[in-house]
Order: C-alpha cells, then sequence, then structure tokens
C-alpha cells in the first residue's frame, strides 16, 4: 500500500542505490531480492519487512538508520 513513508523510503532507497552506481538489477542481485521487488519498494507500493531493510542497507554500505535519514 503506497504511503508517505513508502514513498519516502522508496526515494531514499533509490538515490543510494543510484549513487553506488547499481542498477535496479544489479542492486537485486545484490540484496538477494526479485528485481521487480525493488522497483515496487522503490516506488513505495510495498513495505519492505525488517529483514530486507538489513539486506539493502548491507548492500549499499550503510547502516539501517541511514536509510531513513530522509
Amino acid at each position: 500500500m503506497e504511503t508517505n513513508v513508502n514513498k519516502a523510503f522508496g526515494k531514499r532507497v533509490a538515490e543510494l542505490r543510484k549513487q553506488a552506481g547499481y542498477s535496479q538489477e544489479q542492486f537485486a542481485f545484490k540484496c538477494g531480492v526479485d528485481r521487480t521487488y525493488v522497483g515496487v519498494v522503490e516506488r513505495g507500493e510495498k513495505s519492505p519487512t525488517l529483514n530486507t531493510i538489513e539486506k539493502i542497507a548491507y548492500a549499499l554500505g550503510v547502516s539501517k538508520s541511514e536509510l531513513f535519514n530522509y
């Protein structure tokens, strides 16, 4: 479900992913999730689980709290 929090989080993930130089496909592989899932999260259509948030932070080389710094 799209919410303001989901959209802000997704925008932040997309921003950090692009800064790291990853395509959505490369990033999905690094996170161990499906490529389409990355797009859904980045558009704010779904909330990732805590486990997925941890995978995203690890793949980006940032702390979990940094993902919420938007």
